[in-house]
């Protein structure tokens, strides 16, 4: 077909027509070339994507079996058990129940924290004791730690069908058997369940997962016709002599089958992947075929199809295109039109429809929308949290049974002013240097519950920054965020800092910690201020960065960084364009 003069100086269709000869002729070139070594691509990519995940998954499995040895350990050195083995003799009987259900409860706490555990359990050898998370505790059966339960401290062992890790303390000496003993029992059918998860794929023959130094540790996962087989490979291996079980041969089981063989040597695992190679090579030749009916239809069509795009898409396009350009500059007074009766011509109408809709609707859309947001940053600030104040109500109660009356009046004239401050509702602003004293009375009053395990480092406004105008209630919920999240669990050494900086084009808060859990608490700080999080309630850390920039523009706002402190660092933000001074308000409560 011949190609007209108008058609051809439209600029889509030179884009358009260009891109075709400039990604076809490559193609051709290329295609032939492709064939031949498409397969070898395809193979190796195959191949290493399957020992990466294999790789991933045996790391992700020792750091697992790691943590569970860590627990192990820190049984070990339990306070109460020790207590317990060394004093037996001289304890009261409800003093030695109450230390074995402590134990117990450790024990239970360690079961429950993975879906590997099937029971954690612990045995007494010279008190005659055994604690389990399941059964409880009772006296210790005979014979039910052997020899060949000790050989391999700390890694996986097969014992009686079952896998079990088993602890003791390494530096002590024993005849027979250790005093302690924490064994931890694994469910193998959660690591089955792990491993079909993790590595299976459609072209997955058979996975071998290899636990511990015994060879027979082994946890298969095949088809019903290889399942047979692999097991009884793997059980041969077992009168093998070889240095490491991570160095057996694979399973002869055919040519169709390519072995990729991870392991990690240090802690025995290993994972044997059996690929099955029709399946994977299953859609080459469909691919390479069906291209090049592609290809030739493509040659055939390609200059009808541009003509048809110009004409009928390309120009009503064109035309819209710039209508709503027109619109974007502000311009509202447009109407187009289209000849035929067509979507073109529907839409053309609805733009017509749309614009005047827009002059009409525009205003009290807006108006709505500021009284929405107005509204909502009402009741955002009239929130209060009911159990600061329990706990509040609780320490004055405290004081006044310790008879430290000074204490609890002056307790409760902080707690008066806190409430003072956030309930009042004539300004929605105040100076920087109230929101700042309301925040340092906040934590002074959070301090009654935390002051014997956190210090607190609350910095002195700059001068310059103190008559600045903010939101109320924008320094409390980071402070309270820091105590509630970061610090509630610290048992000893806690730090939070607040600090105030008066930089050259903003002005920033920062509020610091070294809680516990700063990972995962700043993983969510990311996904709620970025808004990743669908249906968000609008509270906290969310209220306060969304006010921040409803008032002084998406400059402003938090930012969540690592905190220099081991916490989470959060910094409040004010861009001095959209900030002003209150003098007003400097001296007012």
């Amino acid at each position: 077909m011949k190609l007209t003069h108008s058609l051809w100086q439209s600029s889509i269709y030179k884009r358009l027509f260009i891109a075709f000869i400039a990604a076809t002729i490559p193609i051709y070139i290329l295609a032939g070339i492709l064939y031949s070594w498409a397969s070898g691509l395809l193979r190796k990519d195959i191949v290493d994507s399957a020992e990466t995940q294999s790789e991933n998954y045996i790391s992700e499995l020792n750091g697992t079996l790691g943590r569970f040895n860590s627990l192990q350990y820190d049984m070990l050195n339990d306070t109460y058990l020790i207590q317990l083995v060394n004093a037996y003799d001289i304890l009261e009987p409800y003093r030695k129940i109450e230390l074995i259900h402590f134990l117990r409860a450790k024990l239970v706490s360690i079961r429950n924290s993975s879906d590997l555990i099937v029971d954690t359990r612990l045995y007494l050898s010279n008190i005659g004791i055994e604690i389990s998370a399941v059964d409880g505790y009772g006296l210790m059966k005979e014979n039910v730690i052997t020899p060949a339960m000790l050989n391999d401290p700390y890694n996986i062992i097969s014992y009686n069908d079952s896998l079990l890790i088993v602890a003791y303390p390494l530096e002590s000496e024993y005849k027979d058997t250790p005093e302690i003993i924490v064994e931890i029992e694994l469910r193998t059918s959660e690591l089955k369940r792990g491993v079909e998860a993790a590595l299976e794929k459609e072209f997955t023959g058979a996975l071998v997962l290899g636990l511990g130094s015994n060879a027979d540790n082994i946890i298969a996962v095949a088809d019903d016709k290889l399942e047979q087989p692999i097991k009884e490979h793997y059980r041969k291996l077992v009168q093998v002599e070889s240095e490491s079980s991570n160095e057996l041969p694979p399973a002869d089981l055919g040519k169709d089958y390519i072995f990729v063989h991870s392991a990690l040597t240090e802690s025995h695992l290993y994972v044997d992947h059996y690929l099955y190679k029709p399946t994977m090579f299953r859609t080459i030749s469909e691919y390479i075929q069906w291209f090049w009916i592609f290809f030739g239809a493509t040659v055939m069509m390609v200059a009808l199809y541009l003509y048809y795009v110009n004409r009928v898409i390309n120009k009503p396009m064109v035309k819209l295109v710039r209508a709503f350009k027109r619109v974007e500059e502000g311009n509202f007074e447009l109407n187009i039109r289209h000849d035929k009766d067509d979507e073109f011509g529907y839409l053309y109408e609805q733009f017509n429809e749309m614009l005047i809709n827009m002059k009409v609707s525009i205003d009290e859309v807006y108006n709505q929308q500021i009284h929405r947001q107005n509204a909502e940053l009402k009741q955002l600030q009239s929130q209060i949290n009911p159990h600061f104040l329990y706990n509040c109500l609780f320490s004055i109660i405290r004081l006044i049974k310790m008879q430290k009356d000074e204490e609890a009046i002056q307790f409760t004239n902080q707690l008066a002013k806190y409430f003072q401050f956030i309930t009042r509702s004539k300004r929605d602003t105040v100076p920087l240097e109230n929101e700042a004293s309301h925040a340092r009375n906040y934590v002074m009053l959070q301090l009654a519950r935390f002051s014997d395990r956190v210090s607190v480092e609350f910095g002195e406004v700059p001068d310059s920054l103190k008559p600045l105008s903010v939101p109320r209630l924008i320094i409390q919920p980071l402070v309270e965020n820091a105590f509630v999240h970061g610090l509630e669990n610290v048992t000893e050494g806690g730090m939070l800092r607040v600090s105030f900086l008066d930089e050259i084009e903003r002005a920033v808060v920062v509020v610091e910690d070294n809680g516990e859990d700063s990972e995962n608490g700043l993983a969510k700080l990311y996904a709620l201020l970025l808004g990743d999080q669908e249906a968000q309630e609008i509270t906290g850390i969310l209220n306060v960065h969304k006010r921040l920039q409803y008032s002084y523009g998406a400059g402003s706002g938090l930012r969540a960084s690592r905190s220099e402190l081991g916490g989470i660092k959060i910094e409040l933000i004010i861009e001095r364009k959209g900030a002003m001074a209150d003098v007003s308000d400097v001296n007012r409560g």
